[in-house]
């Protein structure tokens, strides 16, 4: 009786400590405001992160695939260690703004965590594509958004 108190009790501290672990560092979404020094339009359709955390420090991984809406769109690949990462946009019209930070490597979208009103900034490395992603050529299978 004893050891399935003491494993309770363990798991427990492991459950609530995953729930604070997890309040401690929100996934970002896409700030809404225009803002002219950003004028790419990049729409997220897959993404996943994972959370570590290290001497008081988190960090956030992200990756997954997205294009860059422009004529023609490119489809891309991407990484970024980003505070609480991004999640993918979730409507047709929803997107991320963005500037070249090394002309096809590394994007800066602009980002914000949920009820706040100042915007983050995220360097994304990214991978181009010889083509969008579309329902006919997908990106690869993460937690994805509906494709064009």
């Amino acid at each position: 009786m004893r050891t399935a108190v003491l494993t309770f009790t363990l798991l427990a501290q492991l459950t609530l400590g995953a729930c604070a672990f997890a309040q401690q560092d929100p996934p970002r979404v896409a700030w809404s405001t225009p803002n002219p020094a950003y004028p790419i339009k990049v729409r997220i359709l897959s993404s996943d992160r994972h959370n570590s955390h290290h001497s008081g420090i988190y960090d956030t991984q992200s990756y997954g695939s997205g294009n860059i809406l422009a004529t023609p769109a490119v489809g891309f690949d991407y990484n970024s260690n980003c505070s609480g990462g991004f999640v993918h946009n979730a409507g047709e019209g929803d997107f991320y703004q963005a500037k070249w930070k090394q002309p096809n490597a590394k994007l800066e979208i602009l980002i914000v965590q949920t009820g706040s009103n100042h915007p983050e900034k995220c360097t994304v490395n990214v991978a181009l594509k010889p083509a969008p992603y579309t329902r006919d050529n997908p990106p690869p299978h993460l937690v994805t958004a509906p494709t064009p």
